[in-house]
């Protein structure tokens, strides 16, 4: 269903690392006025949480127990990422940064360590979408996610 894990893993690093080069080549004012809802500022800070609990999630799948942040799925996670908007409230560009790619790093270091064989595993979870949720699963809704933002970004900073 989804790419292996090695292109998958692949995938997540290019999506991390074009948003994050949209977010640096960003002025100081543009990093922080508003894209609608949120500013590319709010985007970084969710993406530091999102790196962290995705691996935690993975962690949790694996195991057999359901991530903790499904609870809020069917909400669009507006919970889980206003939670991320206050714990990481930092207005500093390059800090924030950082701070993705060292979230990123620490994430597929994890997720290389998780066998093919088990990318896929049904433990018997199910994502509040329907179907199973996978290792493989968590991983592409994050790289779409990047790519979401990066859009965003890219689309509301051209005016």
């Amino acid at each position: 269903m989804f790419d292996h894990r090695d292109k998958q893993l692949a995938d997540l690093e290019t999506a991390c690392t074009a948003c994050v080069e949209t977010m640096q080549n960003l002025s100081a004012e543009r990093f922080l006025a508003t894209l609608g809802g949120w500013t590319p500022r709010d985007i970084a800070a969710h993406f530091i949480g999102w790196n962290r609990i995705t691996l935690a999630g993975c962690s949790a799948l694996r195991e057999g127990a359901e991530p903790f942040y499904f609870y809020d799925g069917t909400n669009d996670y507006r919970k889980v990422n206003a939670r991320f908007f206050g714990q990481f409230p930092s207005t500093d560009r390059n800090e924030l940064l950082r701070e993705i790619e060292s979230t990123m790093k620490t994430l597929t270091a994890y997720l290389k360590t998780i066998p093919e064989n088990e990318w896929e595993q049904d433990t018997g979870i199910v994502h509040y979408r329907g179907d199973s949720a996978t290792v493989a699963r968590c991983v592409d809704s994050l790289i779409r996610d990047y790519r979401k933002h990066r859009q965003e970004i890219v689309d509301g900073t051209k005016k």
